[in-house]
Parts: C-alpha cells; sequence; structure tokens
C-alpha cells in the first residue's frame, strides 16, 4: 500500500535559511527516500530559523494540526534525523505519542531502529542525547557571546533604530562588530524625543500615540520601512542604548524573564541622545502614569485640576455648571458633593475669572525684563553649545543624500545599458532609494527650522517690550501650553473669599531663569486613602510664590 507522507524540515537560524543551508539538502532527501520507498509526499512543512527546543513553530503546529484528525490525511511525518523534529525528550515522546493516536507514525531517514519497545527505548535515549547536546552548545554559544559583549562587540543581532552594525576586525572567520550610528535613522530618534518634550512648534508636548500619528503623517518610516506603531516609539522614547551605554544579558533568551542585573554586560557605544534629556525624558514617562498622576489631570482640559483648594476645608476645587453649562465656576468638591455641612465657608468663583488671575499673577512674577535678560542670556550659551554639533549633523546627511542620489543614479544608467534584466528588483530598488532620500530631506528641512537668530543684547525698553508681548501671548495661548507653563511652576492654589495664594517650589522658580525646560516636569500625584480625614490632604510643606 502506497503511503502518504508530510516531510517537515527545519534549520536553527534565520542566516541559514537566508542562505539556503540544509533545508534545500533535507527536502532532497526526503524526495529520494520516498521514491526509494514507494510513498508519496503529498505536502512539506518548513521551519526556518526555529529552535527545536520548544514547540513554538508555526509550521510544526501546522503539521500537528492537520495531522491529528481522524482519518488523518498522511500515514508518516518523515524527518531528516530526530532533532529535526526536536531537541528535547519530553517534547520529542509527546508529540510522537499524539501522531501515533491518529494513526501516522514519525519516521527518520538517518536512524530506523524498526518498531517495537527496544526502538522506543533507543529513540528516547537518541532523543535524550539530542537534549544534552543542545543544551551544551547552548552553554558554549552564551559563554562566547559574553566574552564578544565583554570586549565591546556587537553579538550580532538587528541593531536598535538609529544604529548600523560596522566591521572593525576579523579573527578567522569570526567578523566583529560594533555599533556607529545611522545619521538618517538618529535624526528620528532626536525627533521623537524632542516632540515628547518640546512639542511640534503647534501645541505642547505630545504623548506617545500623538509622536507616532506625527511621524507617520510626515512621511517617517522605521528600519523595515513601515509606519511607526507606538510600541515602537515607547520602545525608543525608554532605550538607555541612546544615551551611549547598551546592556546585553539583560533577559533570558527562552523565558525572556528579565536576569538580576549582576549577569548584565554593559557596552560603550556612540550615544545620541544626552543623558540628561533622557532621564528627563524618563521622569516624565513616569509621572504620567495612571498610578502616579491621576489620569483626570492629564485629560482634562480645566487649568486647575488638581491643584487649586478651598481654603476652609481643604477640598480640591471642581468645575460647577449652570444654565446648561452656559456658565462654569470652580466651588468647593466636599460642598458639592458632601452637602452644606462639609464646608461652612465654601469657595465659589467664575472659572474664567480665576484662570485669568492665576496666569496674570504668575505671568508678573515669572516674565520680567531682568529674568527675560538671564534667559535669553542662558539661550544664546545653548544655543552655541549646539551649533557644532547641528552643523556636523547637517554635514552627515548630505553626505548621506548625496550617497543616495548617486546610488539612483548608477540605477538608472544600468537600466538604460541593458545590464540588468530584473525590473521588478530595479523598482523596489528605486522605492527604498526614493524614501531614503526623501528622508534625508525631511530631516534637513527639520534642521533647518531652528529659531532665528537672537541678538546679543538689547535695551531696557526692548526687554520690557519682549514681556509684555510674552505675557499677552501667555495669556492668549492654547490651553495645553498654558497648562504646561502653571504645572511647571505651581504645585497648589489655596482660595478663598478675599485671597488667593499660590504656592510652588522656589527651585521651580529659580530654574525657570537659567533653564526655561525645567518647566517641562508634571507635579506628581499619589493617591493615599487615609482612615480618617481628608483622602489627599493638602501639602504643608510648600514656598509661596506670590
Amino acid at each position: 500500500m502506497t503511503k502518504r507522507v508530510a516531510i517537515y524540515a527545519r534549520v536553527s537560524t534565520v542566516r541559514q535559511a537566508e542562505n539556503d543551508i540544509s533545508i534545500p539538502d533535507q527536502l532532497a532527501q526526503a524526495r529520494r527516500y520516498c521514491d526509494g520507498k514507494g510513498w508519496v509526499a503529498v505536502r512539506e512543512f518548513i521551519d526556518p530559523g526555529a529552535s527545536a527546543r520548544d514547540d513554538k513553530r508555526p509550521e510544526l503546529q501546522r503539521l500537528m494540526e492537520t495531522a491529528c484528525t481522524d482519518p488523518s490525511p498522511f500515514d508518516v511525518v518523515l524527518v531528516h534525523s530526530q532533532s529535526r523534529f526536536f531537541r528535547d525528550t519530553a517534547g520529542y515522546v509527546f508529540y510522537k505519542r499524539r501522531l501515533e493516536k491518529h494513526g501516522v507514525s514519525l519516521v527518520s531517514m538517518t536512524q530506523d531502529f524498526g518498531n517495537g519497545p527496544a526502538a522506543d527505548f533507543a529513540e528516547t535515549i537518541i532523543a535524550a542525547a539530542d537534549t544534552l547536546h543542545s543544551a551544551e552548545n547552548a552553554k558554549h554559544v552564551s559563554r562566547t557571546m559574553l566574552a564578544n559583549a565583554r570586549q565591546g562587540f556587537w553579538n550580532g543581532s538587528r541593531p536598535p533604530f538609529g544604529y548600523k552594525t560596522v566591521e572593525v576586525e576579523k579573527r578567522g572567520q569570526k567578523v566583529k562588530k560594533r555599533l556607529e550610528i545611522d545619521e538618517r535613522e538618529a535624526a528620528t530618534v532626536r525627533q521623537m524625543f524632542k516632540l515628547f518634550l518640546e512639542g511640534d512648534g503647534e501645541r505642547g508636548p505630545l504623548g506617545i500615540k500623538e509622536i507616532a500619528s506625527w511621524l507617520n503623517r510626515h512621511g517617517f518610516r522605521n528600519k523595515r520601512g513601515n509606519p511607526f506603531f507606538t510600541s515602537c516609539v515607547h520602545r525608543i522614547l525608554t532605550r538607555e542604548t541612546y544615551t551611549g551605554l547598551s546592556h546585553w544579558n539583560r533577559c533570558d533568551s527562552r523565558t525572556f524573564k528579565t536576569k538580576s542585573k549582576d549577569e548584565w554586560v554593559a557596552i560603550q557605544v556612540p550615544s545620541i541622545i544626552e543623558p540628561a534629556i533622557f532621564h528627563k525624558v524618563q521622569s516624565l514617562m513616569h509621572n504620567r502614569r495612571a498610578t502616579i498622576t491621576g489620569s483626570r489631570l492629564i485629560t482634562s482640559d480645566v487649568l486647575l485640576t488638581g491643584v487649586a483648594r478651598c481654603q476652609c476645608c481643604g477640598a480640591a476645587l471642581m468645575i460647577g455648571t449652570g444654565k446648561s453649562g452656559r456658565y462654569r465656576s470652580y466651588v468647593c468638591s466636599n460642598r458639592r458633593l458632601k452637602g452644606a455641612s462639609a464646608c461652612r465657608m465654601p469657595t465659589s468663583i467664575p472659572e474664567a475669572e480665576l484662570d485669568k488671575l492665576v496666569l496674570g499673577a504668575l505671568a508678573d512674577e515669572i516674565i520680567t525684563p531682568e529674568r527675560l535678560v538671564v534667559t535669553i542670556r542662558e539661550a544664546l550659551r545653548h544655543r552655541r553649545e549646539r551649533a557644532s554639533q547641528t552643523a556636523a549633523k547637517r554635514q552627515t546627511l548630505k553626505l548621506a543624500l548625496k550617497n543616495v542620489e548617486a546610488q539612483i543614479e548608477r540605477l538608472v544608467s544600468a537600466v538604460a545599458a541593458g545590464t540588468i534584466p530584473d525590473m521588478a528588483l530595479v523598482r523596489g530598488k528605486l522605492e527604498q532609494f526614493g524614501a531614503e532620500r526623501d528622508e534625508c530631506h525631511r530631516h534637513l528641512v527639520l534642521l533647518d527650522q531652528n529659531l532665528p537668530e537672537l541678538r546679543q543684547g538689547f535695551s531696557n525698553q526692548q526687554a520690557r517690550f519682549i514681556a509684555a508681548t510674552l505675557k499677552r501671548r501667555l495669556l492668549d495661548a492654547p490651553r495645553p501650553i498654558q497648562r504646561h507653563f502653571v504645572r511647571g511652576l505651581v504645585s497648589s492654589i489655596v482660595v478663598n473669599r478675599e485671597a488667593i495664594v499660590i504656592s510652588g517650589s522656589k527651585v521651580a522658580l529659580a530654574a525657570c531663569a537659567s533653564n526655561p525646560d525645567s518647566l517641562a516636569s508634571v507635579p506628581s500625584y499619589v493617591p493615599k486613602w487615609c482612615a480618617l480625614g481628608e483622602s489627599n490632604p493638602p501639602c504643608r510643606n510648600e514656598n509661596p510664590v506670590s
């Protein structure tokens, strides 16, 4: 009787599969084996670059799903050797028993032990030997990669976005590589951090989802030429490698569990983002977590949510509306939610009036001619420090653009000469080079969109005029920018019927003159449930700003 055969072939690494090592040979030998036995190979299942130490293999699962039916479309599952099927004793025995329950036998071309208990015993011994051999190989490979990482070399995986691998030396057949900055991708990384901290110039700092949307809308693409997902943006914003320090051996390759820091291996790489900027982004992301900063503080469009409080009872102020929402006021939440007995002297003030008073007081205190002089002096110093870096980045991008245009020109010339017969390949390459050229152009435009040249000095009258203009613009600015300004300075606002007391950190007040970026931080919010008293008591250790 002619048997129906399903051939299963596998190699361990993607590199082997890409180079057509082993798989074509396994398939060719299996077909000859079937011809010699008079069997019919009805289907082939191939797992390129999959480990046999577990069952996380798509084609193996598809094979088992197809074979383990009644009646089964196969009589035999044919493999080159047992190790192609499994390198784990328990897995081998379990999956072989599953096939046998549906009348399907597992046959190895190179390890035919026959049938019966003695054959089963021999197969189990071979499976155990394959398991040991796999574990020993893994141990030696891990030791070699650890030594490679300790010497500062990159261990062969795909480099992070913003980097490329370059060959630095060759030891026998082994090529040693290190990371080098890919300026075209690095410019996108810097743009992400800028969008997170500063925004796009039209609104305040952007969140991760908004950054992904902005990048995709402006034509930026990831390393594979695909649009950015929020997960990719988050991974880039939290990857310490961009500060110049990468860690290898951070997690177990099989369980993906994080290892102890004592087992990590530090590798020095070229930095793309300054450590201070990176840690600032991590702090902001930490403070924006729902467990740290209440979601209502982030999503609400109310300017003083979470910072304005009633002086009488200490409760937070909330928005109360009247006449179907035409009138909006800050009111005591205790009085509004618990009744008249909860607060003897409740606060109530129109929303627009309190917002204007607070913004005006902060503007009068912060945006003064004297502080403006110090701020611009620091801005000029910061601009001079970055000028040389920007020039170097622009030169690198221009060189990358020149190389891409040269590649396009050579490809077009080859097509015109008729030396390339495969036009599908030409079209693919042209699309790839065109995307790289457009991205270089976009980054050059972003680099050229610098702030206008600042004057080295100006008169007192000009300083007063600029301060007055900035105050007006702050009062007329979009709500996200106003919230950004207030959150960076204010920790609480206590309101009663006669006075408004704005409190904040003296450190933030002093830093706003010497470092305007310091206003980007968000006061953290930690919910605390107390047995007695207010569940979120106001902070008492505050320093008055005005």
